[in-house]
């Protein structure tokens, strides 16, 4: 028995190569093919813009096929013969601009909205007048979410075509996602300020107790009159205040700096610290006149404008006010500042205390020897020993 071999196995999917070219998905790979040589013979012969014409032909039929489908293959290839198009630099405006168009159209149908963005505009501006380009630079704007994009691309777009209900539609649709998201920018933008405000607040809690703890004290400070550093004071567990104290010998203008003292500390421990039997001499004292007995401890009364809780929160949380009123020490005045003598057995507490006592930054006291020159001179100038 014979038997018909076609009847049993499946038939060979047919190739470009056994179709006429009108059925062509793409060219094909055999370059002998009898119908792409006709085809390249005819483009070998044809002007830049005839080419480029046939080009956009062949791209919008394979696009419709990969439409109707719904295979990025044809969008891909249709994208593909747009660029061959493009590629043949035809001075054709309009032809141009409609290249650009298409691929525009074939970028948006395979999801990449820069792209067919970037080609749409490239339309516009071969040919303003190209409403499918405008649409679709609404489009590819729209899904990249600039609609200050779309809303001038539709605009633009009813000026050419005012009853485009499309145009309309486009622009409605982009005006509230427009407004929906600068809703959420402002929310977003509070609840930003508000959590920033927050860990600010956070973040300056303890130098806002320690600045409370100080003012419930009674105590004053002011703006630095001299450089004081990284200097500030310090809140212990048991709730005691600790200050760096500064020690201004202004016969020589050099300076000691004790960088903890206790509230409850008395000015004569540190003094007797400093001025020990066996501690060194000062250099600069070649006369000897600077011993314990002799020792004369002065502050400067007023010598800085009290800051307020806020201001004094930022000095101590890290930096200094800016633009916090002072003038520094004052001559007349309720504020007029005078030299007033320490006593040494008193509290660094009681001594900062004091009605008049407001520490420049931190606690600045003067030294000067008792029974010398200097000390008359200096008290005689007028002078209070700030810059």
């Amino acid at each position: 028995m014979v038997t018909n071999a076609a009847t049993n196995s499946a038939a060979a999917p047919l190739r470009n190569d056994d179709l006429p070219a009108a059925f062509w998905d793409a060219y094909p790979d055999n370059p002998d093919n009898p119908d792409l040589q006709a085809i390249n013979a005819l483009l070998e012969e044809a002007t830049p813009e005839e080419r480029a014409e046939t080009y956009k032909n062949q791209g919008n039929d394979v696009l419709k096929r990969g439409t109707q489908l719904k295979k990025k293959f044809y969008l891909r290839e249709a994208s593909g013969l747009y660029t061959r198009g493009l590629d043949m630099r035809c001075r054709d405006a309009a032809l141009v601009s409609a290249l650009f168009a298409n691929r525009a159209q074939a970028q948006l149908l395979l999801g990449n909205q820069r792209s067919a963005l970037d080609d749409a505009l490239a339309a516009l501006r071969a040919d303003d007048r190209n409403v499918k380009a405008h649409y679709r630079a609404a489009r590819a704007a729209t899904a990249l979410g600039d609609f200050e994009c779309a809303a001038a691309a539709c605009d633009s777009g009813l000026a050419l075509d005012p009853d485009s209900p499309d145009f309309r539609s486009l622009r409605d649709s982009a005006a509230k996602q427009a407004a929906a998201r600068k809703v959420s920018s402002v929310t977003v933008d509070v609840a930003a300020e508000q959590r920033a405000a927050a860990e600010a607040a956070a973040a300056r809690a303890p130098a806002r107790h320690l600045a409370q703890v100080i003012l419930n004290r009674g105590w004053r400070v002011g703006l630095p009159q001299l450089s004081v550093g990284t200097c500030k004071p310090i809140l212990d567990a048991d709730g005691q205040v600790h200050w760096p104290l500064m020690f201004v010998y202004p016969e020589s203008m050099q300076t000691d700096v004790v960088e903890d003292a206790a509230e409850s500390d008395t000015l004569a421990d540190h003094l007797d610290a400093m001025f020990a039997p066996d501690a060194p001499p000062l250099q600069w004292d070649a006369a000897g006149e600077y011993t314990r007995a002799r020792l004369e401890l002065y502050y400067l009364a007023h010598a800085a404008a009290p800051l307020g809780l806020d201001e004094l929160t930022e000095a101590l949380h890290g930096c200094w006010p800016a633009g916090a009123a002072d003038g520094g020490p004052q001559r007349y005045g309720p504020r007029a500042a005078r030299w007033v003598r320490v006593r040494e057995a008193a509290t660094l507490c009681e001594v900062l205390a004091a009605p008049d006592f407001v520490a420049p930054g931190l606690p600045v006291f003067f030294v000067v020897a008792g029974g010398t020159a200097y000390r008359d001179r200096f008290f005689a100038s007028e002078e209070f020993g700030f810059g």
